[in-house]
């Protein structure tokens, strides 16, 4: 067995126009940078006999599994993923990989 973190998958899906706004968030007060945002357009349920279009921000985070649940709440309240039709939120064990880190924290580790 290898002697690495364990990771975990947060896919967040939020309304159009959150995602951005969330991601700069969760770089700013979480110091997670293993993170990406995208827009996602797809179609809705019917109604009315009309087909809705749904727009949509899809927020992608790799986290260590030691901070994934605060990390899953945080992004929960700040997606406001809790209302009705606002959208969903769900976690994963990734398989594999590696956090990104700032270059002066790389720095200071390979000074050490």
């Amino acid at each position: 067995m290898r002697n690495e973190a364990m990771h975990a998958v947060i896919t967040c899906i939020m309304p159009a126009g959150l995602g951005r706004d969330v991601h700069n968030r969760l770089m700013r007060e979480h110091g997670v940078l293993s993170a990406s945002t995208h827009h996602a357009r797809g179609v809705g349920s019917r109604r009315a006999r009309r087909m809705v279009y749904e727009e949509k921000d899809v927020l992608v985070a790799l986290v260590e599994d030691e901070r994934a649940d605060e990390l899953f709440a945080f992004l929960h309240e700040a997606a406001g993923v809790g209302e009705p039709h606002a959208g969903l939120i769900f976690m994963t064990r990734a398989a594999r990989g590696r956090g990104m880190a700032p270059f002066d924290f790389l720095e200071a580790m390979a000074a050490a």
